[in-house]
């Protein structure tokens, strides 16, 4: 698989049903490019298609019109194969009954890898999320922070091309929160590889992101590109540097006029 694969969405909409058998518009006509080696946070009101959008880029969702392609950067054409792509989910899904070792091993394990293989991949992993020694621990065991970064370790053990983080850290606490934050930072600026974050947080796109793709309400269309220009590595004091309060405040701005929009729909059809 050649290194730098971009992802491009083309025109991608989505219409589906409701219970109600009226037809709900989840997305419409979205293009944005995903360079490679880089991090693209979505964000947007919530029931914009943030999640539905990284479904349909991982090959989970159809869409109704449109398309995902994956193209090499350097010749300018269609990859050869699809690339490699794992996905970290806001909800910890591990297998209670498997230690954190096992729970990491499982895609490894699935794809026929032998024990010995396994077991030097798993300790890698696990020393990038800062787990080494937590092989044999149970989920029961852990706090939720760190479940939760046993769940990124069994994304990473599979040294995929993409990694695709829906609201990984949306169900922690806010201080657990910040320190994941860093550490994903620190992650994504060592490993190159590149990833898609959808997030609520218009600080953790900031200090995730090289490019912050701002959606609107239902129906979500992409309301503003911006480029995150902030230098690297970044952490919880880069919310002091010089540019962030502009940036923060342009994207605030940006998303205080969907919210409202959902918002008033909301009432709107209740």
């Amino acid at each position: 698989m050649p290194s730098g694969i971009a992802i491009r969405c083309d025109g991608v909409s989505l219409t589906y049903h409701a219970k109600s058998g009226a037809p709900v518009e989840a997305l419409r006509r979205v293009t944005f490019r995903v360079p490679p080696h880089k991090v693209t946070a979505v964000i947007g009101p919530s029931g914009c298609g943030k999640s539905t959008l990284l479904l349909i880029i991982r090959g989970l969702l159809a869409p109704t019109a449109g398309q995902i392609l994956f193209v090499d950067e350097a010749t300018g054409a269609a990859a050869a194969a699809k690339p490699r792509m794992a996905t970290v989910w806001q909800s910890f899904n591990l297998f209670p009954w498997r230690t954190v070792g096992e729970n990491v091993a499982f895609g490894l394990e699935l794809s026929g890898m032998s024990r010995s293989a396994r077991t030097e991949r798993v300790r890698r992993a696990l020393g990038l999320v800062d787990l080494a020694g937590f092989e044999t621990k149970y989920p029961r065991q852990l706090s939720g922070g760190m479940r939760q970064r046993v769940g990124l370790a069994r994304a990473l053990v599979m040294e995929p091309d993409i990694v695709l983080l829906d609201e990984p850290f949306g169900a922690l606490d806010a201080q657990t929160r910040l320190i994941l934050q860093e550490q994903l930072a620190r992650l994504v600026e060592t490993s190159g590889t590149t990833a898609i974050l959808v997030t609520h947080s218009i600080e953790e796109a900031i200090l995730l992101a090289d490019t912050i793709i701002v959606m609107t309400a239902r129906p979500g269309r992409i309301a503003a590109e911006i480029t995150v220009d902030l230098p690297r590595p970044r952490t919880l004091a880069t919310t002091h540097a010089p540019g962030y309060s502009a940036l923060f405040d342009r994207i605030y701005g940006l998303l205080r006029e969907e919210v409202v929009k959902a918002m008033t729909a909301e009432l709107e059809n209740a």
